[in-house]
């Protein structure tokens, strides 16, 4: 049989007991094998597998890599080990194939903890990677986490058995490796120590907590609890060895209940009073995923929405209180790496909604909802939380939190606390210290960059303003405040790219407030995204290569950051990188499924790539109210690619007569080419120095130029085409891809300028696609 090890080092070797290099060496396909081996279904689909392993190629491409790569599995393994089921399901014959972290886990079902803990040699994959395949990553850090907390109940269980059977010292080796497999836990730790002291090694217990205590501090910024606190006080001042006393261990599959309440400098384990229901939320989270499709590949990375707080306090003045609330925790969860939580703007559409808990969360692409109210009287705070599943509307865990108002961070921090234990996620060390740490000290400043923040999604020229205002009150108030700088920073970049192009103060103001923000923090992701709209779009240049890396950056550091996913795929969509931008625009869409512009320029893309029967229909899901001019301007450009003239003619002056000043000449533009392309060469003309008049300070008039250039073409006339593609291409829409395929620009192709202009475009091009 061939045997497969993951779990420590990796280990590969056929029926015959011979390694299998050929696998080991070609990390892809090797990563393809470990995800059907360790997961506990037997089939899964093509096409959550090529989100998983490809998702930088299109569905074509992606699913031929799947078929090459179950090609040399097979060829390497046997015809008989990977197996299907109809066309579009492929699994693992367990019959022929033997995986250590399958039996790993029969063992535990079993309650075999001895044989269960022979058989985990080390972290799941410790040290694999693959480039490109992010998805994938995330569940290996949450099996890898998963299965070493199983590995650590294994070993408790162990000490308990060995202690029942008086055999102290083989409890002691077992409470050492408990340690190690929770180097945090403190449940754990207290056991060595009580052995420890009952064996009369007191030293050791004492320089066992002092370890735990150093590591703690160095990971977390966290000091152990009061009950392990006062235990090692009992073993220093006792003479003589204490009787073993160690906790009836939980039940199968579950987390032991926290013996203190949660604090601000507790661990994580110490947060939930009911952190018995821990495995059940995350299976159920997980099982609601795979059932709606919202969750990670194979259900295992929770994906969440925190519903708007409702005001308990029976006085409207509070909703922007309330909300502010709202705003935090959503923003806490969502700097969580191993959890997809849906954004404010998407799950505010359900404030007050009577739809089912299963209605919301399928609308919403979630397997749990976080729902509660806020109370504020007088100078304290009562918030109650509850999260429920999905699939069957059952609460799976509640708790409410109050304290005084002056102690309103702890409290935010005790929510989002309170949610990921519930929900057993891995948190790395550098989240924790993020949720731990207040964002200013001054409440009123607080106050007024939430509402400001708030303000900021409206996305119009009055709101922008407000909340300009707002941020401007808020880091003067705290001049320290680094992510109230950093949104101040995108607020005036935001106003210079959409409404007053030629402002250079806020301009100026904008640049001032990122640098502040980035020396205050330089790890704070909306200080990397503003730097990125600054750089993108603000300054009217069109820095892509330092605006990719800074949105990257945001991304690295905040994973549900959806405006640094749209961002980044905005600019991949003016290069011509199409995969990349629609598989951004995809991810902004799984965190916030209500954002239409996002939808919109999916199908923008796909109008770039040639298909347009396919972006007609992506771009007609979008209500025409989103955004008119752009819905007006996209939908009557791909009519006139598709021969619908009389259709576009219709939205075209219907947009026109309604807004005739057409902002950046976008829609005036798009009438030239249809009077080109009916031979109003006249009217074509009237139209161009009408859209460029329009355009004046227009940060994307290259749209307009470009269509210009268009209309130049379909009226035969070369030498002017060519100069307004070149600065369409120069004022940032180098899109290759749109320039090549264009049926518009056929008539100018065998012109020299022309032929030579797409050489060098085509050239930087695949320098683009190359490096970014």
């Amino acid at each position: 049989m061939i045997e497969f090890r993951l779990l420590g080092a990796l280990h590969l070797t056929d029926a015959a007991g011979r390694e299998v290099k050929s696998l080991l060496t070609r990390s892809r396909r090797l990563a393809l094998l470990a995800y059907l081996a360790a997961t506990p279904q037997r089939f899964h689909r093509r096409d959550s597998l090529l989100v998983l392993f490809w998702p930088e190629l299109d569905q074509e491409h992606a699913r031929a890599a799947l078929r090459q790569a179950l090609h040399v599995l097979r060829g390497a393994l046997g015809p008989d080990v990977v197996v299907t089921r109809g066309d579009e399901e492929i699994g693992l014959d367990r019959d022929h194939l033997w995986c250590d972290v399958a039996a790993f886990e029969d063992a535990m079902g079993r309650e075999q903890f001895d044989q269960a803990l022979e058989l985990y040699r080390g972290n799941l994959l410790d040290g694999f990677f693959i480039p490109g395949a992010a998805e994938f990553e995330r569940w290996v850090e949450s099996e890898r986490a998963r299965l070493r907390q199983a590995a650590g109940r294994a070993a408790q269980a162990l000490v308990q058995r060995c202690v029942a059977a008086g055999d102290l010292p083989a409890a002691l080796e077992w409470a050492r490796r408990a340690v190690r497999l929770g180097p945090h836990a403190e449940e754990p730790l207290r056991e060595l120590v009580t052995l420890l002291d009952q064996l009369g090694d007191r030293a050791g217990a004492v320089a066992a907590y002092e370890e735990f205590a150093r590591q703690l501090g160095l990971d977390l910024e966290a000091e152990p609890a009061a009950e392990t606190k006062a235990l090692l006080s009992a073993v220093r001042a006792r003479e003589t060895a204490a009787p073993v006393e160690l906790r009836t261990p939980a039940p199968r599959g579950v987390s032991a209940a926290p013996a203190s309440p949660p604090r601000r400098r507790l661990l994580w384990g110490s947060l939930v009073a009911v952190a018995g229901v821990t495995l059940l939320v995350t299976l159920a989270v997980g099982g609601a995923g795979r059932r709606s499709g919202s969750g990670a590949p194979g259900g295992r990375v929770p994906a969440l929405a925190v519903l708007p707080l409702e005001n308990l306090s029976g006085d409207a003045i509070q909703d922007a209180f309330v909300d502010g609330m709202t705003t935090a925790l959503i923003t806490d969860l969502g700097g969580v790496r191993a959890l997809r939580v849906v954004s404010r703007r998407a799950s505010t559409r359900f404030k007050g909604s009577p739809l089912s808990a299963r209605q919301i969360g399928e609308s919403l692409g979630v397997g749990a909802l976080v729902e509660g109210g806020l109370q504020r009287s007088e100078d304290r705070l009562r918030v109650d939380l509850q999260l429920i599943d999905v699939a069957t509307g059952n609460q799976l865990w509640a708790h409410h939190f109050e304290d005084r108002l002056q102690n309103r961070f702890t409290l935010q921090d005790a929510m989002s606390r309170g949610v990921l234990s519930a929900l057993s996620l891995p948190v790395t060390p550098a989240e924790a210290r993020q949720l731990r740490t207040p964002p200013t000290a001054n409440l009123e400043a607080y106050d007024a960059f939430l509402r400001g923040k708030i303000r900021l999604r409206h996305e119009t020229r009055k709101d922008d303003s407000v909340a300009i205002t707002l941020l401007e009150k808020a880091t003067a108030l705290d001049p320290d405040f680094a992510v109230a700088q950093a949104t101040l920073a995108y607020a005036y970049s935001f106003r210079v790219a959409e409404f007053v192009p030629d402002d250079t103060a806020s301009l100026e103001k904008g640049l001032v407030a990122v640098e502040k923000a980035m020396r205050l923090n330089p790890d704070l992701p909306e200080a990397h995204l503003a730097r990125a709209h600054l750089l993108w779009g603000g300054t009217h240049q069109f820095a892509h290569a330092q605006a990719i890396q800074e949105d990257r950056r945001a991304l690295s550091l905040n994973a549900n950051l959806d405006d640094a996913h749209h961002h980044l795929g905005y600019i991949y969509l003016h290069l011509g990188l199409l995969d990349q931008a629609i598989d951004e625009f995809r991810k902004t869409l799984a965190i916030d499924p209500g954002n239409w512009i996002a939808q919109q320029r999916i199908g923008v893309a796909l109008i770039n790539e040639g298909r347009y029967d396919e972006a007609l229909r992506t771009l007609r899901q979008v209500p025409d109210s989103v955004s008119p001019r752009l819905w007006h301007y996209h939908v009557a450009w791909t009519l006139l690619y598709l021969g619908r003239t009389g259709e576009a003619a219709a939205l075209i002056e219907r947009y026109l007569r309604a807004h005739p000043g057409d902002p950046g000449g976008l829609v005036t533009s798009v009438r030239a080419i249809l009077r080109a392309k009916t031979g109003d060469a006249s009217g074509a003309e009237q139209d161009i120095r009408a859209a460029v008049e329009k355009g004046k300070g227009y940060v994307h008039f290259h749209h307009a130029a470009y269509n210009i250039a268009a209309a130049y073409a379909l009226l035969h006339r070369p030498p002017a085409a060519v100069p307004w593609l070149r600065r369409a291409a120069e004022t940032g829409l180098p899109a290759y891809p749109l320039f090549a395929q264009d049926p518009n620009l056929d008539n100018i192709r065998g012109d020299a300028n022309f032929t030579a202009f797409m050489r060098d475009l085509k050239a930087q091009w695949e320098r683009y696609r190359a490096t970014l």
